[in-house]
């Protein structure tokens, strides 16, 4: 796992750039993603590589849970709540059991055939070289939420 190279960056381009990453997909899959950042100009102090990457898997992983649905969102949302900047991932997919919530960070664990169980792991990883969290509120079929919290 790299060190992270800490910069001051813009939430908003960001976001805007997993977007982009993933736009063939959301239109493949009729998905809608929107992005909220408040204030508009909220800026981050971290490796913006290593962030782009946890917010991409979070993505990915929200759009593997919608596959089957119709009327998909997702919805980025960066702001600040209680000193701490936050970034949110939320999907209206079926959400996690309860069962699987308990264990979705833990290596190697998966709740999808043919998953590796990594993205997680390493997503929360890249969160505590941070000093920040990750961590996942779901409500079955209703949505599932992901927030990172510097």
């Amino acid at each position: 796992m790299p060190k992270p190279e800490r910069e001051l960056f813009a939430l908003a381009g960001l976001l805007a750039r997993v977007q982009t990453l993933v736009a063939r997909q959301l239109e493949d899959q009729q998905v809608r993603l929107t992005i909220s950042v408040d204030p508009p100009d909220l800026r981050l102090k971290a490796d913006p590589r290593l962030i782009e990457q946890v917010v991409f898997n979070l993505v990915l992983n929200a759009l593997e849970a919608l596959e089957d649905r119709t009327g998909g969102c997702i919805e980025l949302a960066a702001g600040n709540d209680d000193g701490a900047t936050t970034i949110t991932v939320t999907d209206n997919g079926p959400g996690i059991v309860a069962d699987a919530r308990e264990k979705i960070f833990v290596p190697f664990f998966s709740t999808k055939p043919g998953g590796t169980g990594i993205g997680l792991a390493l997503s929360r990883q890249i969160m505590r070289l941070h000093r920040g969290e990750l961590t996942v509120r779901s409500e079955p079929d209703r949505e599932t939420r992901f927030t990172l919290r510097f």
